[in-house]
């Protein structure tokens, strides 16, 4: 079976897969040249909302194409099941469900796209960003930290007592706000502060982050200081 993904590394959705294949120790192919600024014809076929990212399985008599980092992570889940992100006791399967969709929808509509897709993207247009967004971006903020911290408690994991989708999927957004200038601190809370070391400084999760930041150099691209706008 090949695997070929589709999206630029700095998606938080494309790190959420890049992430589950790397602890899954899964070998694959990725295109990085499909963006959200940069869908290339045909890409439809492939993703039919032209979204990032996509997964194209070629398992010899069948090719096929996931669209959805969800999905994806559901199948890689499967594929290599020995080591599962998704747990077995019910209660914290639809817990750990829950948390990824809060980090697909609130966090990344709210705060991921409030600050880097705002910070980011303007630059990429040779534009200035919002201000304001960017602060009301920092108050979403300010309540996913509430709400995070309210489930994690004093536990090293979001649900039961390892890494899980969950703890993946709401803090692969950490990752893009911090490209963009917010930086989340042990003041701002040490309980996340911590989840957010536990998983960058994992021996398959920091190679990763680390090209991202060789991508954001070669792109020429620094965050501005957005202290300012966070009170």
């Amino acid at each position: 079976m090949k695997l070929k993904l589709y999206g630029a590394m700095l998606s938080p959705f494309v790190r959420k897969v890049r992430v589950m294949l790397a602890l899954k120790k899964i070998d694959y192919d990725i295109d990085v040249q499909v963006s959200p600024l940069s869908v290339p014809e045909g890409y439809e076929k492939i993703h039919p909302l032209k979204k990032i990212p996509a997964l194209v399985i070629d398992d010899a008599d069948r090719e096929i194409a996931l669209a959805d980092s969800s999905a994806i992570a559901g199948f890689l889940d499967k594929l290599q099941p020995s080591l599962s992100f998704y747990p077995s006791d019910p209660i914290d399967y639809g817990q750990a469900l829950w948390l990824e969709e809060y980090g697909d929808t609130f966090i990344a509509q709210n705060c991921t796209f409030g600050v880097f897709g705002n910070v980011f993207f303007s630059w990429a247009r040779g534009e200035t960003y919002d201000a304001e967004k960017i602060k009301m971006a920092f108050k979403h903020m300010e309540e996913v930290i509430t709400y995070i911290e309210s489930i994690l408690g004093d536990r090293d994991w979001l649900v039961g007592d390892r890494m899980t989708i969950a703890d993946i999927g709401v803090m692969t957004h950490f990752f893009n706000v911090e490209h963009a200038g917010y930086r989340l601190t042990e003041a701002d809370s040490p309980t996340l502060y911590g989840l957010k070391k536990r998983i960058e400084e994992h021996a398959d999760i920091a190679p990763i982050l680390a090209e991202e930041r060789i991508v954001i150099q070669k792109l020429k691209f620094e965050s501005p200081d957005l202290t300012a706008l966070r009170h």
